[in-house]
């Protein structure tokens, strides 16, 4: 009887070890007779997250095998969950440590993080691996209004912002926009029929936008709102709406050749070389005469012949003179335009429907 008691323990003890090899080797595995030498672990998951938001996860890992040249993740079994810097670059500290710090965006309350797996290549080999399981997210919808601009952050900071002239009812806004640690790229307003962001550009933690709007020109103010995350709430932000004389907006449909104002003073350069003319006629004075034609080539500079130029084919045609700029016309083939300005490396053209926009330097021919 103490023989089969005995058995019992001993078949119960090497059951237990084969099932905890089993479960080892789903973490993690090497080769055989290699040493286990690949330890990883994470830190930084938050408490709660909202749907939006963009958090960061820091992955540790302890690695003594020292032929690996190459530490690739893979990511799986995820749900509503982005990883917003794929091929981020680990970190050492010099002592066998390597960190890298990846950047999640939950997109929607049943949110679930991957299983991530680290491996060690050699040669593109891989020669070590271990997968770890991230906990369960508490994931929050935030209420929204028309105010809310999408945005959750740490902090939202309105570096400077335009209002312009964008035809006879709007005006055009632009803000730039810093942000740190945020998704400041969804930002967006429901309540304004035009806009959005127009470049976007990030450096680490922080992030910059141009965002564009088209408003009424009777608004007086232009309100948004984001979530601070430290302070755990809404934020609002409010700016005056005062329209500049200023050349940065595209002033889609507001053609300058049609402006009152170059109407009354073509009508003075047709008037004043009109009366000189006459009074040469009958004083035969040739001062009036000069005088006449330096108003009919004053007329003729200010319709900008020597501007006129060819938009070659296939070129596009921004909002803003920025490098990330929303496209909004490509043409098919060339385009006779007039230059209306410089900025950089753009120039300010004035297309055949009197749609005004920006485009690169080398797009444009000269007549």
């Amino acid at each position: 009887m103490i023989k089969i008691f005995h058995f019992f323990i001993a078949l119960f003890v090497l059951s237990s070890s084969i099932i905890a090899e089993e479960n080892s080797a789903m973490d993690s595995s090497v080769f055989p007779g290699q040493a286990k030498s690949l330890f990883v672990s994470y830190e930084g998951i938050p408490s709660k997250v909202y749907v939006g938001q963009v958090f960061p996860i820091k992955l540790k890992a302890i690695i003594s095998n020292q032929t690996f040249d190459d530490v690739m993740i893979q990511a799986s079994n995820s749900t509503n969950i982005e990883i917003m810097n794929p091929n981020s670059k680990w970190e050492t500290t010099g002592d066998r440590t390597y960190f890298n710090t990846y950047y999640f965006k939950v997109t929607s309350s049943a949110a679930s993080l991957p299983s991530i797996t680290i491996s060690l290549l050699s040669n593109k080999i891989p020669l070590e691996s271990q997968t770890i399981s991230l906990p369960k997210l508490n994931c929050v919808q935030l209420k929204k209004d028309a105010l809310f601009s999408n945005v959750i952050a740490d902090s939202l900071t309105v570096n400077k912002y335009k209002t312009t002239t964008f035809d006879d009812k709007s005006n055009i806004t632009v803000l730039e926009i810093d942000a740190v640690n945020s998704n400041l790229k969804d930002f967006i307003l429901s309540g304004i029929a035009k806009n959005g962001v127009d470049s976007f550009s990030e450096n680490a933690t922080s992030q910059k936008i141009y965002y564009y709007a088209i408003l009424p020109n009777y608004q007086k103010t232009f309100e948004f709102s984001y979530f601070d995350l430290p302070k755990n709430k809404f934020v609002k932000i409010s700016l005056p709406v005062i329209a500049e004389n200023d050349e940065i907006s595209t002033q889609l449909g507001l053609n300058p050749k049609e402006s009152i104002f170059e109407f009354y003073k073509s009508i003075a350069y047709a008037v004043g070389a009109f009366v000189f003319f006459v009074i040469f006629i009958r004083r035969k004075n040739l001062f009036y005469l000069v005088l006449t034609l330096l108003l009919l080539t004053l007329f003729f500079l200010d319709k900008n012949p020597l501007n006129h130029a060819q938009l070659k084919e296939n070129s596009s045609v921004m909002i803003l003179p920025t490098e990330r700029s929303t496209v909004f016309f490509t043409n098919a083939k060339n385009v006779p335009v007039e230059k209306l300005g410089e900025r950089d490396n753009y120039v300010k053209i004035l297309l055949p429907d009197g749609k005004i926009g920006w485009t690169q330097y080398e797009n444009i021919i000269k007549n």
